[in-house]
């Protein structure tokens, strides 16, 4: 059926519910799963108004490479198989990109932003819409 569980994360309290499920789906389907954190420094370095320096991008990674530990830890806990990876990028794009025909993403409905007034998040959104697999939104609260 599947192939991989793709849960991202963004390190954030409202993308615990997402990667919490996706890993359950991994240990029901005994297969594996990987999740990537997409360091988003063009934002970074359009919201600073310059190039993003050698200092922040290690201090973005340190949070990126905690968010990952955190799921390798919960995945590990519960029995399942998983890689973890930081990329660089839009977020949604290294998601699609990342998830081949017969991986299931599972994520969760908002992320950092957390804009609850909106029915689904715009990275959520982007992915369902640009996805070559199966998506699995887990709606947050």
């Amino acid at each position: 059926m599947y192939e991989r569980v793709i849960v991202p994360t963004d390190g954030s309290r409202v993308a615990v519910r997402g990667v919490l499920e996706g890993l359950k789906l991994a240990k029901k389907l005994n297969i594996p799963a990987h999740s990537i954190y997409v360091l988003e420094t063009k934002k970074y370095e359009h919201l600073k108004g310059s190039k993003i320096q050698p200092e922040d991008k290690k201090n973005m990674k340190k949070v990126a490479q905690k968010a990952l530990e955190w799921v390798w830890k919960r995945a590990q806990d519960a029995g399942v198989d998983c890689t973890t990876e930081i990329m660089e990028g839009d977020p949604y794009d290294r998601i699609v990109r990342e998830a081949g025909k017969r991986d299931i993403i599972y994520i969760s409905s908002h992320g950092s932003s957390g804009f609850k007034d909106k029915f689904i998040g715009s990275t959520t959104d982007r992915v369902l819409k640009n996805a070559g697999c199966t998506v699995a939104v887990v709606k947050n609260g």
